[in-house]
């Protein structure tokens, strides 16, 4: 998935987002699904915009998370 693409998970009115454990810029881990698939992304905020540093399938444990708040 690229960039680009990774911008429908902020369509999912479920989004979920966790601040990440990061020692230089705050970082957060991102949970949505785009076509019934769940995604993760690890973004930042810069000047008022969303910077995505990287994005991925959901591990399980965040499906379960992402689950687990969404009901």
């Amino acid at each position: 998935m690229d960039f680009q693409d990774a911008r429908q998970l902020w369509s999912d009115p479920d989004l979920l987002e966790i601040p990440a454990k990061v020692e230089d810029e705050p970082r957060f881990l991102v949970i949505g699904r785009i076509a019934g698939k769940h995604w993760s992304a690890v973004i930042t905020y810069r000047q008022e915009r969303v910077r995505i540093i990287s994005v991925r399938r959901s591990r399980k444990e965040e499906v379960r998370f992402y689950e687990s708040k969404t009901i």
